[in-house]
């Protein structure tokens, strides 16, 4: 969630990027440390968002315009970052925030004076009927003048019941105050609970895919369909239902996808296809005009231009040359136990069904295997393996071009 959130303010130019984080949670002040241009603030007791604010040093305060944002606003983007700093410094004010127009939510409201201006904002729980009439919902984005804002959590005197400083109380202390409307109301989702983390989770799969939909990428069904930020997939790509696209996948222009296909930081090359029902693992590579067919699963395996891995089949540890088929049922048995060994498969092979290739072991060009084989030793190129073990019964000469 953090990690959004430093990247939206990172990608919007700012810098000197701090996060406050509760001295108890070790693992989350690690993992941010190691961010380049971000600091660690420790808030040692919980005493709320204006006490949070406090733990940062006035004097870094005071040096310019500082940008508060909340730490569980995942889908809070760049653009609305930028255009909120450029609005506060544009209007001069002491402090700008953001607000969405949201029926739905139950957030603290924004509440206007008679001439439409910035008057307070109200938590739920403390508006009245008629406050409550209104949807125009705080963000959790602010945009202050340094040196006004440490004047006012000074000024922050008086605890909630639960013992804690809100930071929209240091807006009864500075004047002006201005509003930027930020379009997409779900910007201000707020993650307190697994129900919101799921409602944001889908929002933000949404905008990714509408992100690929604009980008030329057909997607059949957005509702079944769940891609990562770090997927990327080329134009005219055709992403069936109940595919996941996980990690670092790149799927490259003109291929088809699924249904019910899961990959994970894998590639495949253009005019492939892959699925239904298919899995390609961590660290394997398909190049271009490859048929991935239904019930494959791939792991650390390279596919060549124009193999076709049609149906039920296990490749792990495994370099398949171009044009080559692999059978209905093949296995490469990668595992002896102890360590993963690697089975390569040469240009223009063909591979009958069920056939097991017991690595390491390597099958050369042009070479067969019979149906049921269960390979153990090399295969030279051109030759045809059969049998329980495999045994070579024929060789002919091989092309070097197996289109």
């Amino acid at each position: 969630m953090v990690d959004w959130v430093v990247e939206a303010v990172s990608a919007a130019g700012l810098t000197d990027i701090k996060v406050v984080v509760s001295s108890h949670h070790a693992e989350v002040a690690a993992h941010l440390s190691s961010k380049p241009g971000v600091t660690v603030v420790y808030q040692r007791e919980a005493r709320g968002t204006g006490d949070a604010v406090k733990q940062v040093p006035a004097a870094e305060l005071e040096a310019g315009d500082v940008v508060v944002i909340n730490g569980d606003a995942p889908l809070i983007t760049a653009d609305s970052v930028r255009r909120l700093v450029a609005e506060h410094r544009r209007s001069g004010a002491q402090a700008t925030l953001a607000s969405v127009e949201d029926p739905t939510r139950n957030d603290g409201r924004i509440i206007r004076d008679a001439s439409g201006g910035f008057a307070r904002v109200v938590e739920r729980k403390d508006a009245t009927a008629e406050e409550l009439k209104g949807h125009e919902i705080n963000v959790g984005l602010y945009c202050f003048q340094g040196k006004p804002l440490i004047e006012a959590l000074a000024k922050i005197t008086d605890a909630n019941k639960a013992g804690e400083y809100y930071l929209p109380d240091v807006l009864k202390h500075l004047q002006p105050i201005g509003v930027v409307r930020l379009d997409d109301a779900d910007e201000a989702i707020g993650i307190n609970d697994r129900a919101t983390l799921a409602t944001a989770t889908t929002a933000l799969r949404m905008r990714i895919l509408r992100a690929h939909m604009a980008n030329g990428v057909t997607v059949v069904d957005p509702a079944s369909t769940f891609v990562d930020a770090g997927v990327q997939i080329g134009e005219d790509t055709v992403i069936e239902p109940f595919t996941y696209l996980k990690g670092a996948t790149v799927i490259g222009s003109e291929c088809r996808i699924g249904p019910h296909v899961h990959i994970e930081d894998a590639r495949i090359g253009d005019r492939s296809d892959c699925g239904p029902f298919a899995r390609l693992r961590p660290g394997t590579q398909v190049a271009e005009d490859v048929h991935i067919g239904s019930f494959a699963e791939l792991v650390r395996t390279k596919v060549g231009r124009g193999s076709r891995v049609p149906h039920v089949s296990y490749l792990g540890d495994t370099t398949l040359g171009e044009d080559a088929n692999i059978g209905a049922g093949t296995i490469t048995a990668n595992f002896n136990g102890e360590v993963k060994n690697r089975t390569e498969i040469g240009d223009g092979a063909f591979v009958g069904v069920d056939t097991m290739l017991v690595a390491p072991v390597r099958l050369g060009k042009g070479a067969r295997t019979g149906a049921g084989s269960v390979v153990t030793k090399d295969v030279p190129d051109g030759a045809t393996a059969v049998g329980v073990p495999a045994r070579v019964i024929k060789r002919k000469p091989v092309s070097t071009d197996h289109r």
